[in-house]
């Protein structure tokens, strides 16, 4: 009987997240206005808050490494780093927030310049999730997420060892309604 009410709390519990959940989105970076010189990420694009992040059209832009140009001529991707960090002994830092939480799912990524390590930190109104670590090359991959994060209220990326730059070519995730 305890089983039966314990399934049963769990599948609602799973029926009110989905209910409350927007569609999924496929975050691009291609919709942004191109620019030729890195910009802050607006501030609402995809439901989230960037503090820290950057997008560019790398084609039009001279301090893009070969990592950056891995996709679409002309279309633009999001970055955290650059030559900046050097000056923080090369370790930049990106988040991504919402207050309502989100679901991430995976992100396309490559490091801009050269190998570099990349640490996601998940945190849900401040209570860490977990995070994972992984080095990223000049080639394109998919970071997944851990599903056992569940919803987080913001992820931090941590990107070191020189040029410490890392592209985002694309974000998958799910919101929460409002």
């Amino acid at each position: 009987m305890k089983s039966l009410i314990s399934m049963t709390g769990l599948f609602l519990c799973v029926v009110a997240l989905l209910a409350g959940a927007s569609a999924q989105q496929d975050l691009n970076f291609g919709k942004l206005p191109p620019v030729k010189v890195p910009e802050p990420m607006p501030a609402g694009y995809g439901e989230l808050d960037w503090d820290n992040v950057f997008y560019v059209n790398p084609y039009a832009w001279p301090g893009s490494g070969p990592g950056d140009k891995l996709g679409l001529n002309g279309e633009d991707i999001a970055f955290i780093g650059a030559k900046d960090c050097r000056l923080a002994d090369n370790v930049c830092f990106g988040k991504l927030t919402n207050a309502r939480g989100f679901s991430a799912v995976n992100a396309q990524i490559a490091a801009s310049y050269g190998p570099t390590q990349v640490v996601v930190r998940a945190y849900d109104h401040g209570r860490f999730l977990g995070s994972i670590s992984i080095f990223a090359s000049t080639l394109r991959r998919v970071l997944n997420f851990p599903p056992s994060w569940g919803i987080a209220t913001e992820l931090d990326f941590q990107v070191s060892g020189p040029p410490d730059s890392l592209a985002i070519y694309s974000l998958e995730i799910y919101t929460l309604g409002g």
